[in-house]
């Protein structure tokens, strides 16, 4: 089945599942999209659904349920399979995601969310990498010197010590060790972030109720990053009584 086409089933199968009054026909098309979400057409399917400026269906209404469902995709692929991917791959679905975050940087906001998290589950899985996290805030440098790429490096900021530390158990083909190196070097940047945020706190908006949402996010971010280092201080802690005993 040609690109184009699987797309265009994705988009029918997602509608369907979402809006289709008959209860079989829902069935039929989750089913569809559980096993189309194995192949490994999936990749390229997802990533085009979230970076092609050309909506698949232009007859279906702009609700975003199809780029929602690609980049969920894209994060359970990279959380299951992200490890054994070729660095080559992994650069380029690195760029893709951050592509984009920057199309998607107005919104929906849970869309961009998605789209942030499956990147930072990439960069927890890009251990050849000796520096992941430096190469990522270079990238989200560029991101952010773009229209409004403020608003998708803030995401950013925010899910990546989430993912961080919610991932501690997670993908079991990433050790201990590289996972506390991974933690301090991100870490390392915090100086970088708050830098950001108070940046972005400078800014002006006439809009109060615009106002109160920025200042809501930036207060997310700072706490998610709070968050991680107390995770780290706990751990030290713990590895210190180890080594004691």
């Amino acid at each position: 089945m040609m690109m184009n086409e699987l797309q265009i089933k994705v988009a029918q199968a997602v509608h369907v599942l979402n809006h289709d009054a008959q209860s079989c026909n829902r069935v039929a098309a989750n089913q569809w999209l559980v096993q189309f979400q194995q192949n490994d057409a999936a990749w390229e399917v997802a990533t085009s659904l979230l970076t092609s400026p050309d909506r698949v269906l232009p007859s279906l209404p702009l609700s975003f349920e199809v780029e929602f469902f690609a980049a969920q995709i894209l994060r359970r692929k990279i959380q299951n399979e992200g490890y054994y991917l070729q660095v080559g791959a992994k650069d380029a679905l690195l760029n893709a995601l951050l592509l984009a975050a920057q199309r998607f940087s107005l919104g929906p906001p849970q869309l961009l969310t998605q789209i942030c998290l499956a990147l930072s589950a990439l960069v927890l899985r890009a251990v050849e990498h000796k520096k992941p996290i430096e190469q990522l805030f270079a990238s989200l440098q560029k991101l952010q010197s773009q229209e409004n790429g403020n608003v998708a490096v803030l995401e950013m900021l925010t899910v990546l010590p989430e993912e961080v530390a919610e991932d501690q158990n997670g993908d079991r083909n990433i050790d201990a060790a590289s996972r506390c190196q991974f933690t301090r070097e991100l870490l390392s940047h915090t100086s970088t972030v708050l830098e950001f945020l108070l940046l972005q706190s400078e800014q002006r908006l006439d809009d109060g109720i615009q106002f109160r949402e920025r200042n809501r996010k930036i207060l997310r971010c700072l706490l998610s990053w709070v968050s991680v280092f107390a995770m780290m201080t706990s751990l030290a802690n713990v590895w210190s009584c180890d080594f004691e005993q």
